[in-house]
Parts: C-alpha cells; sequence; structure tokens
C-alpha cells in the first residue's frame, strides 16, 4: 500500500472507524497519523470526529426489549426440513436394516424404478443389435455385425442422430 496518505483519503478513515487512531486500519495508521500532526485540515477534521465521537458515547446503549427478541427469535433460519418424512422407529427384521442400510432414502420405489427402466433399455438396445450367439459343444461364439450407427450409439456421437434423423 502507498505510504502517501491524502486528506480525502484520512476523511474516509475517520468518517468509517471514527477519531481513535487505535480503530484505524493497521497498513494506514502511520501515514494518517503523519498527516494529522502535520496538517491544520487533518487536525481540524479529527477535531470534529473527536466531538462527533463524544456524542455519540453519550447515548444510552439498552438492552433489547422482550419483544424485539421474540421478533428475532421467531424469525431466525430453521433446519431444513428432510425432504423424506422420517419414520418411527421400530423393531426391524434382517433384511429390512440391510435394505435401510444401502437405501436409507425411504420408499425403495424410485431405485426399483431405475433399476428395471435400464433393464429394459438393455433388452431393447440388445435385441436391436445384430449380434448373434452360436454354441457349439462346450464353446460360445458371438459374432457381431455392427453397422456404424450401433458404434456411434455406444460412443455417444451427438452428428449421428442428427444424420439418421433427415
Amino acid at each position: 500500500m502507498q505510504n502517501e496518505m491524502t486528506l480525502e483519503r484520512l476523511r474516509e478513515i475517520v468518517e468509517a472507524y471514527g477519531a481513535s487512531p487505535a480503530r484505524w486500519p493497521h497498513a494506514e495508521r502511520s501515514a494518517a497519523e503523519a498527516l494529522a500532526s502535520s496538517s491544520p485540515e487533518a487536525q481540524a477534521l479529527l477535531a470534529e470526529a473527536v466531538r462527533f465521537d463524544a456524542l455519540l458515547d453519550m447515548a444510552p446503549a439498552e438492552a433489547p426489549s422482550a419483544a424485539l427478541t421474540e421478533r428475532l427469535i421467531a424469525a431466525r433460519p430453521r433446519a431444513a426440513t428432510p425432504l423424506v418424512p422420517m419414520r418411527r422407529e421400530t423393531a426391524k427384521g434382517f433384511l429390512r436394516g440391510l435394505f435401510e442400510a444401502v437405501w436409507p432414502y425411504g420408499s425403495a420405489a424410485f431405485p426399483a424404478g431405475t433399476l428395471a427402466a435400464a433393464l429394459v433399455m438393455g433388452v431393447a438396445l440388445g435385441s436391436a443389435s445384430d449380434i448373434s450367439l452360436s454354441v457349439t459343444g462346450n464353446t460360445a461364439t458371438a459374432s457381431a455385425e455392427t453397422g456404424e450407427g450401433m458404434i456411434a450409439l455406444a460412443m455417444a456421437d451427438q452428428a449421428w442422430p442428427e444424420e439418421w434423423m433427415q
């Protein structure tokens, strides 16, 4: 920071922190004190700030009223409510306890539906491809005659569906 202090910057410091140099920013304190001791305008500014600080110190500091305290307590932020309602703790069977350890978010309908959708998509994509399986003896051989379309689909090529739609 610059060591040069201007009268305008001293005015900003005094208006923000008051007349006491102990409350001024440490990085600018020595430069501000040097300007205050050498400039009659800065001394006048500090004298005015000392009078204003004394006026502020005369104001009584009262404890907040009970009504204000109640309003502040009522307006405080509350703990977030859980998205899934909490269930009463009851005796659980082994499988139920195991399931809740794996999926503690409530109903199993969502993960079961997701699993079913993944299974359906796998079967649909598998049946749409030209993959054939031939079993001879103890050896199974898979032959795939996949075109560029299936490779583009597997690689998530964004341009391929646009060409396909035309």
